[in-house]
C-alpha cells in the first residue's frame, strides 16, 4: 500500500455525488437488512427488499413491518421498467424456498441492467389482489455498491465494501462495467483532525467485464466509513476526479 500526505488544501463539501435517476422515491428506504433497497407496497403491511449482486443476480425478499422475513404463498414478483424511450417492460421473478424462507431470485445481467438504469415499479398478486410500489430509481450499482461520478466524462466508480475488502468497479454512463487503462485508483480522505491522506487501490482485474480495483485493508475501510472521500482515476495522463462525498452504507 502506498501512502502519501498531500499538500494541505481546502476541501469543499459539495453535494454528494451518489448517482440516481429522476423518479419518485416515495416509499423507498435504502437500507434493508441484507443491504438492499426496501420498497413499500401500497395497501399492504409488507415491504420488498431488492438486492443486486455481481452484476447479474437479483434477489427479492418479502419482509414484515419489523423487517423480518414474511411467509407467503406468492409465486412471483413483477418488476415493471420504464425504458429511456418510454416503453414499459415487465419481468417476473419466481419464488423459491431457501432455508425455510421464500425468496425471489433471478440470474440475469439483462434484468440487473434494467434495475440500475430504469425507473421501477414492484408488484405482486395475492388472494386476487395486486399490490404495487410507487415508481422509484434503484440507488445502487450492478454489484450492489454506491455510485459516484468521476468528473464529467461519463465514468462512474461503484464502491463495494465487504468486511475488510474494498472493491471499486468502473462503469460507463449506462451503468455497465467498462475497461479503463489504469493500474490503480486513488482515494483521498480528510481525517477528523483535517489531515489529508491518499491511498492507492491496485487494479484487481481488467477483462471484457470491465475493470475492478480491489484491496483488503481494514485501515482503508475505516477511512471509507468515517471520512469524506475524493476518488481520482488517471487514465493515459487524463485525470478523472469525483466531488467530495461520504460513503453511505
Amino acid at each position: 500500500m502506498m501512502k502519501s500526505v498531500l499538500p494541505i488544501f481546502t476541501l469543499f463539501m459539495a453535494s454528494f455525488t451518489v448517482v440516481t435517476a429522476q423518479a419518485d422515491h416515495h416509499g423507498v428506504h435504502h437500507h434493508g437488512p441484507s443491504g438492499g433497497v426496501l420498497v413499500s407496497l401500497e395497501g399492504a403491511s409488507r415491504d420488498v427488499e431488492l438486492v443486486v449482486r455481481d452484476g447479474q443476480v437479483v434477489t427479492a425478499r418479502l419482509l414484515d413491518e419489523e423487517q423480518k422475513p414474511l411467509k407467503s404463498s406468492v409465486e412471483f414478483l413483477t418488476l415493471t421498467f420504464t425504458e429511456p424511450d418510454g416503453e414499459k417492460e415487465d419481468y417476473k421473478i419466481e419464488a423459491t424456498d431457501e432455508n425455510g424462507e421464500r425468496i425471489f431470485q433471478r440470474n440475469s445481467a439483462h434484468v440487473v441492467h434494467h434495475i440500475v438504469r430504469d425507473p421501477i415499479v414492484v408488484s405482486l398478486q395475492e388472494n386476487g389482489e395486486t399490490y404495487s410500489s410507487k415508481e422509484f430509481s434503484f440507488p445502487h450499482g450492478p454489484h450492489g455498491g454506491e455510485l459516484v461520478f468521476l468528473g464529467k466524462d461519463s465514468l462512474i466508480a461503484e464502491f463495494c465494501v465487504d468486511g475488510d475488502v474494498v472493491a471499486i468497479h468502473i462503469l460507463n454512463g449506462q451503468k455497465r462495467s467498462t475497461e479503463v487503462k489504469a493500474e490503480e485508483i486513488t482515494l483521498t480522505f480528510t481525517e477528523p483532525d483535517g489531515e489529508v491522506e491518499d491511498y492507492q487501490i491496485p487494479m484487481h482485474k481488467n477483462s471484457g467485464k470491465g475493470t475492478t480495483f480491489q484491496q483488503e485493508d481494514d485501515h482503508i475501510v475505516k477511512h471509507i466509513k468515517r471520512d469524506p472521500i475524493i476518488v481520482t482515476l488517471v487514465e493515459q495522463g487524463v485525470s478523472h476526479s469525483s466531488d467530495t462525498f461520504r460513503y453511505q452504507k
